[in-house]
Formats: structure tokens, C-alpha cells, sequence
């Protein structure tokens, strides 16, 4: 299958997007996607990465099954991990064609630890007014968490992708400075305290690693 377009991509969002709304479910894109629609261009986004803010006490993999049962172009795949607890959830878009849809939720249901954003403080950016996103600063934190996750991992595929967190981060720091967002602003002050203090350290990494980021990260007050 050929690489898939960033409308492939964002018509499999949206289908998730409309049934959560339906269950009165709100929820934010964070990933790639969130970083194509926010303006980033070194790469397109190759699957959808989507955290649901009001879970109301389901798992991730009841809000999986919960979308393959609302819409038939959702299916399951075995994992290829044999250990794995979860099934991976697809969209089918056409013939030979679909896109893997990673669902999540917040706080330390995942080792991920994404903060719960307030609905308030989701953004809608134009021309995807139907497409909820995470505010750029968090997004932009957990991009560099998943840089320092990578480059401490064991796992060989995983630090293979360290390259590629790099370029995103460099690009969507430079978004950042030009949005002009800081973590004291108040689009940013519902972020977790230790949220925060956790990125400062990452950042401190990156800037040793990086340090001609360093101006960058000092305008967003990080």
C-alpha cells in the first residue's frame, strides 16, 4: 500500500471524532496529525493519534470497540506482539487502503501520562474547524517526551525513531515561538504542575544535546 495522504488520514479522524461526539465524549488529536494541522511539513501524518478527554470510567479498548461497533469501516487486527493485551484498531478507507487509529487516555492509564486538557482549552484550527486538537505547548512537550523516551529505550525500533522526534520537535518549537504561546499564558496555565516540572527537565536534555534550541525554548518560558 502506498503512503497514505494527510485527507486520508484526517477522514479517519474525523469518523472517530463524530461517534465519541455522539456519546458526549469530547477529545483531542495529538501526533503527527495534530502537528500536520498546526502547519508542520516535514513529514505527512501516518496514522491518527487521538486521547479522549471525558472517558466516563472506559478503557481504551472499550472506546475501541466502541467505534467498531458504530461504524463498520473500523476493524480489529491481532497485535503482532504475542504478550499484547489490546487489538490494534484500523479504518478501512478503500480497496488495499486503511489507516491504524491509536486511542488513549489520560493520566497514568498509559505510560504516557498525557494531562487531561479542559474541553475549553481544545482548539479548532482553520481550514480543519471539524477537528479538535491539543493546545500546541503540550503538544509539543509530549513530542519531546517521546524524544527522550526513544533515545533511552532498549528497543531498537524505538531509538530508530529518534531522528525523526528530532525533526518534528525542531519544526513545531519553531511554530511554537511564531504562535507565540508561553507556558505562563493562559492558554497554557491548566497544564499539570508536574506535568510541567517533568518537561522542564527533558527540555534541560535537549538543550544540552541542542543547544542552539536554547533561545527558542527560553520564548516559550519553558
Amino acid at each position: 500500500m502506498s503512503s497514505l495522504t494527510p485527507k486520508e488520514v484526517r477522514k479517519t479522524a474525523r469518523a472517530a471524532v463524530a461517534i465519541f461526539d455522539e456519546y458526549g465524549m469530547s477529545c483531542c488529536l495529538f501526533g503527527s496529525l495534530a502537528c500536520h494541522i498546526y502547519g508542520m511539513t516535514n513529514r505527512n501524518p501516518k496514522d491518527v493519534d487521538l486521547v479522549v478527554l471525558n472517558n466516563r470510567k472506559h478503557d481504551a479498548e472499550d472506546l475501541k470497540q466502541i467505534l467498531v461497533d458504530e461504524d463498520d469501516r473500523f476493524y480489529f487486527v491481532a497485535s503482532v506482539n504475542p504478550d499484547a493485551t489490546y487489538q490494534v484498531l484500523w479504518f478501512r478507507l478503500g480497496p488495499g487502503r486503511s489507516c491504524k487509529v491509536d486511542i488513549l487516555t489520560t493520566g497514568k492509564s498509559t505510560s504516557l501520562n498525557i494531562p487531561r486538557v479542559p474541553v475549553t482549552r481544545v482548539l479548532y484550527i482553520h481550514p480543519y474547524d471539524d477537528l479538535p486538537v491539543m493546545p500546541l505547548l503540550a503538544l509539543l512537550l509530549l513530542k519531546l517526551q517521546g524524544w527522550t523516551d526513544h533515545r533511552h529505550s532498549q528497543k531498537s525500533h524505538e531509538q530508530k525513531r529518534v531522528w525523526q522526534d528530532v525533526a518534528d520537535i525542531k519544526e513545531m518549537l519553531k511554530i511554537a515561538v511564531e504562535d507565540q504561546v508561553h507556558i505562563d499564558g493562559q492558554e497554557s496555565k491548566w497544564m499539570p504542575r508536574s506535568f510541567v516540572e517533568q518537561m522542564t527537565d527533558r527540555v534541560d536534555e535537549y538543550v544540552r544535546k541542542f543547544p542552539e534550541s536554547l533561545n527558542d525554548w527560553e520564548n516559550l518560558g519553558v
